[in-house]
């Protein structure tokens, strides 16, 4: 029997997120029926990666939410850039790796992260990282690690939205023509195995409910229009800034 469902809330670490749609949705249904264009113009091009980058900036943000407190350790920022204008993808992401490996090797553990590609004017690459489990290391000794120019990091505890936080370094500059070239059959982020996934609810009385006993929470509420479900409110809200409060 088919299931359908106008209200959608999805849960990322403190962070809540409530959907109500004009028009209801059937479950795993994909609203995108303009199906794929032979030959794409450069108008629909450029939508698309408009499109693209606002997918996986929402799933960059969830995902970061998701994990920030379930490790242990505070979250921890950084930013790893290399002195050489290094500008090939998988030489970069190839000595990303190396880098985690000689670090988890130095810590003992296993990490856990989700990285964000940037590309500065020149074109060179630099990564900005949310570390979840990594404890305590000096500057100088995360430097000699890295070992390719300049690292900075942060502690990131006090941050009410660290999804919200990192994502807006994937700004639309990385998905201009010549550089979303580069980044054919390439992620602009990545992650470590086994990170924990934000949660979906679509049960309409206890999405209610949930709601309810979040009000105090809200952060956030607006509405929009889709070509396909009509008006849809959205609601957000964040328990942990009104802790902080």
């Amino acid at each position: 029997m088919s299931k359908w469902y106008d209200m959608k809330m999805i849960k990322s670490g403190d962070v809540y997120e409530v959907f109500r749609y004009e028009r209801a949705i059937k479950v795993g249904e994909s609203k995108n029926t303009e199906g794929r264009r032979i030959e794409a113009s450069e108008e629909d091009k450029k939508r698309h990666r408009k499109d693209t980058l606002s997918k996986a900036k929402t799933t960059v943000r969830r995902l970061i939410n998701a994990n920030v407190n379930a490790w242990g350790e505070s979250p921890k920022f950084l930013t790893l850039t290399f002195a050489e204008n290094v500008q090939d993808i998988k030489m970069a992401n190839y000595e990303f790796k190396k880098f985690r490996q000689r670090l988890e090797y130095i810590l003992k553990a296993k990490l856990k992260y989700l990285v964000v590609m940037e590309f500065q004017k020149r074109g060179a690459i630099h990564y900005h990282a949310v570390f979840f489990n990594l404890p305590y290391i000096e500057n100088e000794k995360l430097a000699e690690i890295w070992g390719h120019g300049f690292i900075k990091i942060n502690a990131i505890d006090d941050v009410d939205n660290v999804g919200a936080y990192v994502s807006k370094y994937m700004t639309k500059e990385n998905y201009e023509k010549e550089k979303t070239d580069r980044l054919v059959g390439q992620k602009s982020y990545f992650t470590s195995r086994g990170l924990k996934k934000p949660e979906e609810f679509f049960e309409k009385e206890k999405i209610d409910q949930l709601a309810s006993d979040l009000s105090a929470y809200k952060t956030y509420e607006s509405m929009f229009e889709n070509d396909y479900l009509g008006q849809i409110q959205y609601t957000q809200f964040n328990t942990k800034r009104e802790q902080q409060k």
